[in-house]
């Protein structure tokens, strides 16, 4: 557990699948459900404590839009997911990466960030947010550049610090999704 929030899926197979391609490729065809038992991971997913309370309060002031690095063949299964959850989806948008966006990431490591400010830059078009919450430091820079008033830090305080977030970007930093329940 200790390896998993603090290195990045890039560093624990670069530690322990050492330079094997084929592992690396089989490790992603997984989880990005791609291959047969992928999708049978995602019973190993958690709900983060309050995260689901909190934005089901938000989405009776709010249109809510999740993001996620999750590729499109996914969507009906992370739909699945977040109702199980308990986290609101009627009305909601979900926008995910496509397979192309992951082929262009193990090429670059910065294309992650690149599609994050891409679908951003699309979802600031379509609506005035107000608000995003997110774990990783280095995408607050493309929710800088749309003028976010309330840019939330969710600090994972194994690998990053609450500095990681702020001169990403953040205009404040939280622990947890229960110091933003009673927003």
């Amino acid at each position: 557990m200790e390896v998993t929030e603090s290195s990045t899926s890039r560093e624990i197979l670069e530690r322990h699948a050492f330079s094997d391609p084929r592992i690396w490729e089989s490790f992603w065809l997984l989880v990005l459900c791609l291959e047969e038992g992928g999708a049978d991971l995602l019973a190993l997913d958690r709900p983060i404590p309050y995260a689901s309370e909190v934005l089901k309060n938000w989405s009776k002031r709010y249109k809510m839009v999740y993001i996620t690095g999750r590729t499109t063949n996914m969507r009906k299964l992370t739909l699945d997911e977040l109702r199980r959850f308990g986290f609101p989806t009627r009305g909601t948008d979900l926008e995910m990466f496509n397979l192309k966006d992951w082929i262009s990431f193990f090429s670059s490591a910065s294309s992650a960030i690149k599609t994050r400010a891409k679908i951003f830059s699309s979802i600031s078009k379509r609506y005035n947010v107000v608000r995003v919450v997110d774990d990783f430091p280095d995408f607050f820079a493309a929710y800088k550049k749309h003028h976010v008033p309330d840019k939330v830090g969710l600090l994972r305080k194994k690998r990053f610090s609450r500095q990681d977030y702020l001169v990403n970007g953040a205009t404040r930093v939280v622990e947890n999704w229960r110091q933003l329940l009673l927003e």
